[in-house]
């Protein structure tokens, strides 16, 4: 039985590579769209997309940058970082939303375009790695705040502030630099 499972198995293995999806037919119908192309067509409504986009990711990654400057202990050392996280988080929320909303609509006005982009694939790479490290905080070292609040900030929460900076600032960086481009 084995030696017949491993004859047919390099036929499935060609099967499953002809098959392997491509987005690049999605990338497309989305491009062509009719409301992607009015979108990307309008004198007034694509720069107000683009410029929300801007601010909003303003808004969400400023307040980030002041949580982590806390983390770090470079700005309000006095202040509970308890206090400056609940303060800033709805902000942040509010910002990171709308910055997710219009980044998918700006998008869709060239997905061909964006997807072949190298600074797009690194911005999207950076954004996943900033998901995953602020999930990290949020499970580790967030429950237990309360101990360090207003004392020593825990190395770690440090390492996590630190490489919260970097990702965001390439994710900006990435992002600049993509709009030229394209």
């Amino acid at each position: 039985m084995l030696p017949g499972l491993m004859r047919t198995a390099p036929h499935l293995l060609r099967r499953s590579r002809k098959t392997a999806m491509s987005p690049l037919p999605f990338l497309n119908w989305l491009q062509q769209s009719a409301w992607a192309t009015d979108l990307k067509q309008s004198a007034l409504v694509f720069p107000l997309v683009e410029g929300s986009h801007i601010l909003s990711l303003s808004l969400s990654v400023g307040t980030i940058m002041v949580v982590d400057f806390r983390l770090l202990r470079l700005s309000f050392r006095n202040q509970p970082i308890s206090l400056i996280y609940q303060q800033t988080m709805p902000w942040f929320t509010a910002g990171f939303c709308i910055a997710f909303f219009t980044g998918a609509l700006l998008f869709a006005t060239e997905p061909l375009r964006a997807y072949g982009n190298g600074f797009f694939r690194v911005k999207m790479l950076l954004l996943a790695m900033a998901g995953i490290n602020a999930l990290y905080y949020r499970i580790r070292y967030y429950p237990n705040m309360a101990e360090w609040d207003l004392t020593a900030t825990p190395i770690g929460v440090r390492a996590i502030a630190a490489l919260s900076l970097i990702f965001w600032i390439g994710v900006i960086t990435c992002g600049r630099t993509m709009a030229y481009e394209l």
